[in-house]
């Protein structure tokens, strides 16, 4: 039998080669999982404003129905979205206010994040009456907050 020098006696990686690729790996994951956060807090955000905008079209119709501006409760009828009708949608709490003063004329409905760790973070939304779809960072957004672009 001849025996065969330069070749290896077992098929297989190396220690060496496996670390590469495991270094290649981790490389790739670090520049992947913040995008993948960002899309993920991105996607939340957009879910946000889709639903408070349905909860000012669910108030016109409420409003056309009884004169009045109503809270989630009342807006029930008009919103499909079982999650959005109890007010937790998304990693987003939901709350609607009619004015109290005058319910025919106003009301506030806020969007803010429902993970009490996120909030410093994430943005929080506003709308109300006029339809003006507002936010704010780090803090619960109201009547005078930055405008989202429309």
């Amino acid at each position: 039998m001849e025996k065969q020098t330069g070749t290896r006696a077992g098929s297989g990686f190396t220690l060496v080669e496996l670390l590469i690729v495991v270094g290649i790996i981790a490389v790739i994951a670090a520049l992947g999982v913040p995008s993948l956060i960002h899309a993920r807090r991105a996607a939340h955000s957009a879910s946000a404003v889709s639903s408070l905008r349905l909860i000012h079209s669910s108030q016109y119709t409420h409003r056309n129905a009884t004169g009045n501006y109503g809270d989630l409760a009342a807006l029930s009828q008009y919103i499909g979205d079982p999650l959005l009708r109890a007010g937790q949608k998304s990693h987003y709490a939901f709350t609607v206010t009619p004015d109290a003063a005058l319910p025919s004329e106003d009301y506030a409905g806020l969007a803010t994040p429902a993970d009490p760790t996120t909030v410093s973070t994430w943005r929080h939304y506003f709308i109300d009456a006029s339809g003006i779809l507002r936010w704010r960072s780090a803090a619960p957004a109201d009547s005078s907050s930055t405008p989202v672009d429309q």
